[in-house]
């Protein structure tokens, strides 16, 4: 029995240094390989500050390949629909031959419309494009052409270049907490990728048992697939001391994306959105983040196991200054081997 550790990057900053804002994310990659931790999580965000410093996934992971040697590299998510299957599989194979095979993919629907300005006829079958082209994805992984129309107007075999290391691609699937989303992916034997933002960790159970359900019912391994929670994370001491010092940078992170959810909520007024925004600080801090000491974050990364949780990915970047986020790490670490150390971890 083991539970796995990752780091997760989504960083909102508006610095004044932007080159400086990949420092903590190097930093912390080698401390990441050194260490032990399983992977690394890239995102692909668009057109706005919240997790804007990563538009492409596949350059930070370019980075990492040459800097790290053991830790895995994953996108966190590839959103699909804004791209051809084609690039994806060109610019991710590049990335694996780097990284000597460490590469792995989520997958994202993604969420927001101004996104889709890159691929604004996708927009409304965001979801079916991504079911669509998950085995023209994987045969092209694999070396198998695809037939497409060129220039001329002639239908050609393509096959991309250069060759991954790896012979398959190993998939998550990013569900925000749609239980059809998870059984999908249980269906396709692709692994998933979640988080706490709109659901409780009590919610995760019947999502994760239609996970497995879905699995078994297609023929896969019900206890192979991966479940993977992102956590915004940070350890310290006492849960005092953390409370202390993530309060006033997380109440940022979070106010910097509200403004993504006003179609969705256009009640929210300032009066209001203080509001919930402290509600959002407290509920993340006491049942939907990895924030405290070492014994209340190894006590929550139990719970997470026993309901059916294999992985905890942790967003460590929401603007704590670099110097004590990286110095959290060393408390996390402590987590991480406390939970995996014999008897660390309940029986499920």
């Amino acid at each position: 029995m083991a539970m796995d550790f990752s780091l997760l990057y989504f960083a909102n900053r508006e610095v004044t240094d932007p080159p400086k804002e990949y420092d903590l994310l190097l930093d912390s990659a080698r401390f990441a390989d050194e260490r032990g931790f399983t992977a690394l999580w890239l995102p692909e965000r668009h057109f706005h500050p919240f997790g804007g410093a990563y538009p492409n996934p596949a350059l930070a992971a370019t980075a990492l390949a040459v800097s790290t040697s053991r830790v895995r590299l994953r996108a966190g998510s590839v959103v699909l629909p804004l791209h051809d299957p084609l690039t994806v599989v060109e610019d991710w194979s590049f990335v694996d031959n780097l990284a000597r095979g460490r590469v792995d993919l989520a997958l994202a629907t993604g969420w927001n419309a101004n996104d889709f300005a890159l691929a604004p006829d996708r927009y409304a079958g965001r979801r079916e494009y991504v079911f669509e082209h998950l085995d023209t994805l994987r045969d092209l992984w694999a070396g198998k052409p695809v037939t497409r129309v060129n220039g001329d107007g002639a239908e050609v075999e393509i096959t991309t270049y250069p060759r991954a290391v790896q012979p398959d691609l190993n998939l998550w699937l990013t569900c925000s907490s749609n239980p059809a989303n998870f059984a999908e992916a249980g269906a396709r034997g692709i692994n998933v990728l979640t988080a706490l933002l709109f659901q409780e960790v009590d919610d995760l159970v019947p999502r994760i048992e239609a996970y497995r359900e879905a699995r078994a019912a297609a023929g896969f391994d019900p206890d192979a697939g991966t479940v993977t929670v992102m956590l915004h994370t940070f350890v310290g001491e006492t849960d005092d001391a953390v409370r202390e010092v993530i309060r006033e940078p997380f109440l940022g992170y979070l106010e910097s994306s509200v403004d993504l959810w006003r179609s969705k909520w256009p009640e929210l007024n300032d009066a209001k959105q203080g509001n919930l925004l402290d509600h959002a600080f407290e509920r993340y801090f006491r049942s939907s983040a990895l924030f405290g000491s070492v014994a209340r974050c190894a006590d929550f990364v139990r719970n997470l196991y026993e309901v059916g949780v294999d992985e905890v990915a942790c967003l460590i970047d929401f603007g704590v200054p670099d110097r004590q986020t990286l110095a959290s790490l060393e408390y996390l670490d402590q987590v991480r081997l406390a939970v995996n150390s014999p008897g660390g971890l309940p029986c499920r």
